[in-house]
């Protein structure tokens, strides 16, 4: 009998794929085996899904903005909840989780290194946590996303003969984020970069993807001229009614820059001309014009950067890698199998390490529950409103209690609110929280209304008429003096 040799060889492209995508999909799970949660929309999306009531049984709204954002988002989470039975604390681990690896796991497929993808992903933790972190925050923005990076990869089919399979996939994704997310106007950021970049026909065949994906994404809502016509609506009132930035919510506020970020992307063009490979076409075209847009509008609101710069330059950076991993090691050679599995370890500890508390500071979170006896009577009654300043009390307090039966002034952004209410709202922001700046809403609160306000714990909030109860850790509630 002639026995053959093994060429172990052949089984390193395996190991290094394999190692990849195991991590990707194990590190969600750890970091969520710490506790975590996210602090604000996962929440209000997943007791959105549980409470089966529409926003204006929820919040106090205005007449322009009373159809859901993120229909799509809650009928998928709806549907998991009525199907197999998580509550509101399951259903953000779902998002986590899923939209993690919703992202993640795109890139692997469509690069010859997958290594390269955790290479870039690691970088850009190193240089700003908040940008990998936010893909931690089980928020549909993710699908949006995804569907940029997903445009960053095939953009260059699209100038094939035959691009009618890019086309598709560009189409299915921005549908999906349509109606998951809503932000469909957005979509025209990367289409101008598209002509920026000279490429005409690409970006044609582009546009014409995506403004197909949102038709078809606005359609699956039921009722697609309201669900476009409010997302634009939506857009300008958020923008539109506070003469502050400090009064905006917090990502539609400029960012500074981001300093160490750009070094880091300067720094891979440096290397690029260091191992003699520099080609204007590195910087010439719609990815990278991608990032450099997103950057500069990233002084107008950091989602800019957060949202579309980001993904198109982890693609970007992911693509340079590529290049460089394979001058430096041949496909089956062992020195790339050391590669990706020193990669695969320092992307894990660096993603999985509770740096700062950053996946347990939620663990020492106090709610208002209306299953807690000590709170009793102290909670809005039945028909009454919740009256804060703070969006994070609307957050925390419809995640615990998502079928209650009352509502609140504030949610998830302050120009849904009625008009009368926002320019009390924004006069209270004004002056800094004042305590005099909150006596319109005192006048106008019934006895099942309650005042609800983040503040430290000692002497209670100083706003005549009221009674106050110090429920929660920095929670106070104030409700109307009995007669």
């Amino acid at each position: 009998m002639i026995s053959e040799k093994i060429d172990l060889s052949r089984l390193v492209p395996l190991v290094a794929v394999c190692a990849v995508i195991l991590s990707l999909i194990c590190i969600p799970l750890k970091v969520i085996s710490y506790g975590y949660l996210p602090e604000d929309d996962a929440l209000r999306h997943a007791a959105k899904a549980v409470s089966g009531k529409p926003w204006d049984q929820i919040l106090v709204l205005r007449d322009e903005a009373r159809m859901d954002n993120h229909p799509g988002w809650h009928a998928i989470l709806s549907f998991i909840h009525k199907n197999t039975g998580p509550g509101t604390e399951g259903l953000v681990v779902f998002s986590v989780i899923s939209l993690f690896i919703f992202f993640c796991l795109i890139p692997p497929f469509f690069l010859r290194r997958p290594e390269a993808w955790l290479a870039s992903l690691l970088v850009m933790s190193m240089t700003n946590v908040s940008l990998v972190k936010r893909l931690f925050f089980g928020r549909p923005y993710i699908v949006s996303m995804a569907a940029v990076v997903i445009l960053c990869f095939v953009w260059p089919r699209l100038k094939e003969k035959k691009p009618y399979g890019a086309m598709i996939l560009i189409g299915i994704f921005t549908a999906l984020a349509a109606w998951v997310h809503g932000s469909w106007y957005l979509f025209a950021l990367p289409i101008a970069c598209f002509f920026l970049a000279r490429e005409w026909r690409a970006g044609l065949l582009a546009g014409v993807s995506i403004i197909a994906g949102i038709l078809i994404g606005a359609s699956l809502t039921g009722d697609p001229y309201a669900f476009l016509r409010q997302n634009l609506v939506h857009m300008f009132l958020a923008f539109g009614n506070s003469s502050l930035q400090r009064m905006l919510v917090a990502e539609f506020q400029a960012f500074t820059g981001d300093t160490i970020t750009l070094v880091a992307l300067f720094g891979m063009l440096g290397w690029r001309a260091m191992r003699g490979a520099w080609d204007k076409k590195a910087v010439d075209n719609p990815v990278f014009i991608l990032i450099v847009a997103g950057w500069a509008l990233g002084f107008v609101a950091k989602r800019f950067w957060f949202d579309w710069a980001m993904p198109a330059m982890a693609v970007w950076m992911a693509c340079e890698f590529q290049d460089a991993f394979e001058k430096m090691s041949g496909y089956m050679s062992w020195r790339r199998l050391t590669l990706s599995i020193t990669l695969t370890a320092v992307f894990w500890l660096a993603m999985t390490t509770d740096i700062n508390g950053r996946w347990t500071q939620n663990l020492t979170a106090e709610y208002l529950c209306a299953d807690d006896p000590k709170q009793a009577g102290w909670l809005p009654e039945k028909g009454g409103i919740v009256y804060s300043d703070d969006m994070t009390i609307f957050y925390d307090t419809f995640f615990k209690n998502p079928k209650a039966d009352w509502r609140y002034i504030l949610g998830f952004e302050p120009a849904l609110m009625p008009p009368e209410d926002l320019a009390i709202f924004r006069k209270i922001q004004w002056n800094y929280g004042a305590y005099e700046a909150f006596g319109p809403w005192v006048s106008k609160m019934k006895p099942e209304d309650r005042l609800v306000l983040r503040r430290s714990w000692g002497a209670a909030p100083a706003i005549p008429g009221l009674e106050w109860h110090y429920a929660a850790s920095g929670i106070w509630v104030g409700r109307l003096k009995k007669q």
